[in-house]
């Protein structure tokens, strides 16, 4: 554990190299409830279909579907499945955003019609335990084609990570680079991977894992911290809620309710043997929601 531990301290000094000027918002996004309801916090939450996932963390053989409602009519559609393949697990997802419909205007203020801008991508993704060790590693790859009116980005990214479990301590500690990537066409844009330490722990005495996520701090990026919760209420159902060191950015100072709950997120889960529903939202400083329905079934 003192080894592992070392490893996650070299790669944190060693991520500062990695971190690009300025980021492409889009591979951050929200694509599944359940860090959603956590305010960004679960990256070691097995996943076929969130960007927010260590990916070495895959377990589960499943499929699943989401909707994620923004602000402003911004929607997020996306839909994958993660299943056994050779020694390890594989996953496959496909995303799509909305990000409306435009009316288009020329220098001289006259309109020249309605033009839409989206975001798509396609992801893979495999993760295998390290020999009999209690280790395990996993890559992430996708390809992304951004329509902005008549300008069009594509670009690919891999992100890679590990994570160790602690069996005596129902624990797991993680690393996770995201999104190393290289553009091949569009206006010009600089890739902002990030660095990511994670832990989850399963209290003995309370049905409650706790996921703790830190990105470290370099020259282009603040620190942030998300911490969330899930607590399982009888066999089927389950709370969660988050929140995030972003709660101070968020605080616009109109009201302590804004305050408070501000960079929050909130939500529930049920499932059966054969099916799960996750529900979940996250709240802006200015009360602002994002909302997420996820349904899916095991294989």
């Amino acid at each position: 554990m003192i080894n592992f531990l070392n490893y996650i301290i070299i790669m944190v000094s060693l991520s500062g190299f990695l971190i690009a000027k300025t980021g492409y918002p889009a591979l951050h996004i929200f694509t599944s409830s359940v860090p959603l309801s956590m305010a960004g916090a679960g990256y070691l939450h097995s996943s076929p279909i969130s960007s927010k996932m260590n990916p070495s963390s895959q377990s589960e053989k499943s499929f699943s579907a989401s909707l994620i409602k923004y602000p402003a009519s911004i929607t997020s559609q996306s839909a994958g499945a993660q299943f056994p393949f050779l020694d390890g697990n594989l996953s496959m997802s496909i995303n799509y955003i909305s990000y409306g419909i435009f009316q288009g205007y020329t220098d001289y203020a006259e309109p020249i019609g309605t033009y839409s801008s989206s975001d798509s991508w396609l992801g893979a993704s495999y993760s295998s335990q390290v020999l009999l060790l209690p280790i395990y590693w996993g890559v992430r790859s996708k390809f992304y084609s951004s329509l902005y009116n008549n300008s069009r980005i594509m670009l690919a990214t891999v992100s890679t990570g590990a994570h160790l479990k602690i069996h005596k301590y129902k624990a797991n500690l993680g690393i996770s680079i995201h999104d190393l990537g290289e553009q091949f066409k569009g206006p010009k844009i600089d890739l902002s991977p990030q660095v990511l330490l994670s832990i989850s722990k399963e209290l003995i005495n309370l049905p409650l894992t706790l996921y703790f996520d830190f990105i470290p701090y370099n020259e282009n990026q603040k620190s942030e911290i998300f911490i969330g919760g899930n607590i399982n209420v009888g066999k089927n159902l389950q709370l969660r809620a988050g929140s995030s060191s972003r709660k101070v950015e968020h605080n616009i100072k109109k009201g302590m309710t804004q305050s408070i709950l501000g960079s929050t997120g909130m939500g529930f889960g049920y499932r059966n043997k054969s099916i799960f529903l996750h529900y979940g939202f996250y709240i802006y400083g200015t009360t602002a929601l994002i909302q997420g329905l996820e349904i899916g079934t095991y294989l």
